[in-house]
């Protein structure tokens, strides 16, 4: 039987830090300049920020994804990019929204298992199947507190 590779979703997972005294509109500025950009390149994805950390996942066609993940790179209203899990999956997490955005400064609402997982990100951060398995984890919980609570959402 033969595998069919064309199906295949590349993606990827960075955190980085957001620079001293970056605003909530800035960062509504991103968020509006990513959803743009990701539906018009069949890209979808998730950006948390939390006590000026940024943690964003990525997922679509490898060359674009790339592509983007050199821009953001680059991009001066964050810095110490860090690449914490990269590959290609069979699906897309966040299929439903072009990005996905969640921010809660109090935790507030973080249940337990999410809040575990935040935590342990970066003691996990090293490239193992573990490190994989649990950032899969963690996105997945994202996106299931995402979808419960109604967060920002956008069709792509």
């Amino acid at each position: 039987m033969q595998t069919v590779h064309h199906n295949m979703v590349f993606q990827i997972t960075y955190s980085s830090v957001a620079k001293p005294g970056l605003s909530i509109s800035e960062i509504e500025e991103i968020i509006t300049q990513a959803t743009q950009y990701n539906a018009a390149h069949d890209i979808t994805g998730c950006l948390i920020y939390n006590n000026g950390y940024f943690l964003q996942i990525l997922e679509g066609e490898k060359p674009l994804v790339k592509t983007l993940i050199n821009k953001i790179e680059l991009d001066d209203r964050h810095d110490h990019f860090t690449i914490l899990s990269e590959g290609q999956t069979n699906f897309r997490t966040f299929n439903e929204w072009a990005m996905a955005y969640y921010h809660d400064p109090l935790n507030a609402h973080l249940n337990s298992e999410v809040q575990e997982i935040k935590t342990s990100l970066l003691e996990v951060s090293t490239s193992s199947e573990k490190s994989n398995f649990a950032l899969k984890v963690f996105w997945y919980n994202v996106k299931k507190l995402l979808s419960e609570k109604g967060y920002y959402k956008s069709n792509s």
